[in-house]
């Protein structure tokens, strides 16, 4: 089986490798990790991992040999490398800070925006609340109306009933007087035909 080599699986693989190698000496006062360490934190197989670590570690080493046999910065340029650093300072401080002030800026303005919204909202919900005591007061206007209604119509059903009552006790006596009416006048009747011929048998011949 054909064995791949680590830049042929991941071409970035050496950059992750030299990455976790200067995060390790920086934490670890310029020591350099070991295999395990670098397994560790990139995962991976020791077979592919060892030839990559081992040229980066030697890269590294080159680099640390060079900067050693480097002479001593002069003290004039240390101090032009110092002031040019205290501007290059300065320079970020005046931009963060301005970069701050537009962020404080835009967060007032955006604050102060949501307040009115927030009072407008509030406004709506006052409305809202008005409108709806007032709907509440109507409601309860018109429930009093209908209970005042109710009552006055049941009254009135009870006098309409009283009114009947007392209309069929009076249709019952009319009744009753003109049935008494009915039965007394043939009775006449007949008591004035018993006098006429009485009066006729009275009256003597002539």
């Amino acid at each position: 089986m054909k064995t791949v080599a680590p830049a042929e699986l991941k071409p970035d693989f050496e950059i992750e490798v030299e990455r976790a190698v200067r995060h390790y000496m920086s934490a670890h006062d310029g020591h350099f990790p070991s295999r395990r360490n670098l397994l560790a934190t990139l995962g991976g197989s020791l077979r592919d991992l060892n030839p990559v670590a081992k040229r980066v570690i030697e890269r590294i080493r080159e680099e640390q040999t060079a900067l050693a046999a480097l002479p001593e910065m002069p003290d004039a340029v240390r101090e032009v490398n110092d002031r040019l650093a205290q501007a290059v300072w300065k320079a970020a401080c005046e931009i963060a800070n301005s970069e701050i002030e537009t962020l404080r800026t835009m967060q007032s303005r955006r604050e102060a925006s949501q307040r009115a919204e927030l009072a407008d909202l509030e406004d709506v919900i006052d409305d809202l609340e008005e409108a709806r005591d007032a709907e509440r007061l109507r409601a309860d206007d018109t429930e009093k109306q209908i209970r005042t209604l109710e009552c006055k119509l049941e009254k009135a059903d009870r006098e309409i009933a009283a009114l009947n009552g007392r209309l069929a006790e009076r249709a019952t006596l009319l009744e009753g007087l003109r049935a008494e009416i009915t039965q007394r006048a043939p009775a006449r009747g007949s008591k004035h035909e018993n006098n006429s011929g009485s009066n006729r048998h009275d009256t003597p011949e002539t």
